[in-house]
């Protein structure tokens, strides 16, 4: 691992915040983070502890109800491990911990050995989950376009005309969600259930990433893979999905009211990243330029 500067911050230099993060927070928590190994950068950081067999997953910590979303979101996944549902495992110490403006949780590693999870998987897990009981922690309702409005709010990456543009579409979209009458019954769902969050526990399939984990309508759930034409995933397997699911919202008239709030909301981390990553800012431009014309091009995932 690279040895970072005494302080960073987040907002302009977030992989050296996040570097610190992890240091400091290892070793409150007891771990050893010499030979920490990057595994992800990009919205959040992910090192892998090879000493203690965890891995630490590090974000910006944007503000005190985020924090306390972090805290529940280790509390529901301890409850789902306990019940026996697959989900990755916290680690037994306490967190969410704070430092260098980034919040840092520590969870059980897995080594990714074998074939990689599929949407099937997610379909059955997402079954699975939408029959459980509600866990025993107060959870907050699902609050649509919330993260992606403050990454518009602050990001450097765009014009005050762009900004002005997304606004008005997130009211806009706001305005038709509210009017929605959705089908499915309402109760716990994971938030951002999308393919990239599905991990391998050997022979097991296990669902990652509950900081969103909030009652909500269940087809918020069902949203992100019905999307995945943007990012390359063919009709077959979306209807493997939904095979493997059971309710079938495509014919439903709010379905195009929740593809295009996922679409706006996947501009979050390319809106926070993209006046110091190249990649991330020639992504914000395909994606904007797509939802202001309504181009159904392929967008690159991170």
């Amino acid at each position: 691992m690279m040895r970072a500067r005494e302080s960073a911050d987040p907002l302009d230099d977030f992989p050296a915040a996040a570097e610190l993060a992890l240091r400091d927070a290892a070793s409150r928590c007891g771990f050893d983070a010499r030979g920490a190994r990057l595994i992800r950068l990009f919205a959040s950081a992910v090192y892998h502890i090879p000493s203690d067999d965890a891995v630490a997953r590090i974000g910006r910590l944007t503000s005190a109800p985020s924090l306390e979303r972090l805290a529940i979101s280790i509390r529901v996944a301890r409850w789902l491990c306990e019940t026996g549902f697959p989900a990755v495992e916290p680690l037994p110490v306490e967190q969410p911990v704070t430092s260098h403006g980034c919040a840092v949780t520590f969870w059980r590693y897995l080594p990714q050995d074998g074939p990689a999870p599929n949407v099937a998987d997610l379909g059955v897990l997402l079954r699975w989950l939408h029959h459980l009981n509600q866990p025993p922690v107060s959870l907050p309702s699902f609050e649509p376009l919330v993260s992606v409005r403050r990454a518009i709010d602050e990001s450097l990456a765009i014009s005050e005309e762009q900004r002005s543009w997304l606004r008005d579409r997130c009211d806009q979209l706001l305005d038709d969600y509210s009017r929605l009458s959705f089908p499915l019954a309402s109760g716990m769902i994971h938030g951002d259930a999308w393919r990239g969050n599905l991990l391998r526990d050997r022979k097991r399939v296990v669902l990652a990433d509950w900081d969103t984990v909030s009652v909500g309508h269940r087809e918020i759930d069902l949203i992100p893979t019905l999307q995945g034409p943007r990012f390359g995933l063919e009709c077959a397997q979306r209807d493997a999905f939904i095979a493997a699911y059971g309710p079938d919202i495509r014919s439903w008239q709010g379905y195009p009211v929740l593809l295009d709030m996922r679409e706006l909301s996947t501009l979050s981390a390319v809106l926070r990243n993209g006046h110091s990553d190249g990649a991330a800012r020639r992504e914000l431009a395909v994606r904007l330029l797509s939802l202001r014309t309504g181009d159904d091009s392929r967008w690159t995932s991170f």
